[in-house]
């Protein structure tokens, strides 16, 4: 990952995606420790971990688990960073987004969470649209689903602008659920 490549306009590191505002890197060690302090703030264990707080450990499994995905399918977890010279936040971490292979091992999973001062800014959609292009165009990925609580209705609402469809909602570790997905045939067409 230290080979540099051009792209989308500006020098960037193998596996790099950037778009307009962010810059997302193959999520590493480095990022260990911004991602288990967003993972314990409150307000995203609400909707992320089931509540729970979870230890640096658990943090560098899934980083573990982003890097086996990356090796088998192409793609995984990116850190999110601000790229823009006119934001004030120029290179703060502002979230992850990224693929994993869901649970039941056949679905390809979309996954983002953000730290609750970038909520309602558009960066969840931002990301998750390049991650998406990313994984149908370069990885040929046929179909990714997404999972969220019912009550997180502004993640339902970047499901539903990223074009992705209800697919259903059932209890789903002990909570209320809704599924939805996107096939790459319909994202191309968007």
């Amino acid at each position: 990952m230290f080979a540099y490549v051009i792209g989308y306009g500006k020098l960037q590191r193998m596996g790099e995606i950037c778009t307009d505002r962010l810059r997302l890197l193959p999520l590493d060690e480095s990022h260990v420790s911004a991602v288990h302090e967003m993972s314990i703030d409150p307000e995203v264990r609400r909707y992320l971990w089931e509540g729970q707080i979870i230890s640096v450990d658990r943090v560098r499994e899934m980083v573990v688990d982003s890097e086996a995905c990356f090796a088998a399918h192409g793609t995984g977890f990116y850190a999110m960073f601000i790229c823009s010279k006119v934001d004030p936040d120029d290179g703060a971490f502002v979230g992850f987004c990224g693929h994993r292979v869901f649970e039941n091992g056949r679905d390809m999973e979309l996954l983002f969470s953000m730290q609750p001062n970038f909520w309602g800014k558009g960066f969840g959609g931002e990301a998750a649209r390049a991650v998406l292009h990313h994984g149908f165009d370069e990885c040929n990925i046929s179909q990714v689903i997404a999972a969220t609580d019912t009550p997180n209705q502004r993640s339902v609402r970047v499901l539903q602008k990223l074009g992705m469809s209800f697919r259903e909602r059932r209890e789903w570790h002990g909570l209320d659920t809704v599924f939805y997905q996107l096939d790459a045939q319909e994202f191309g067409a968007s």
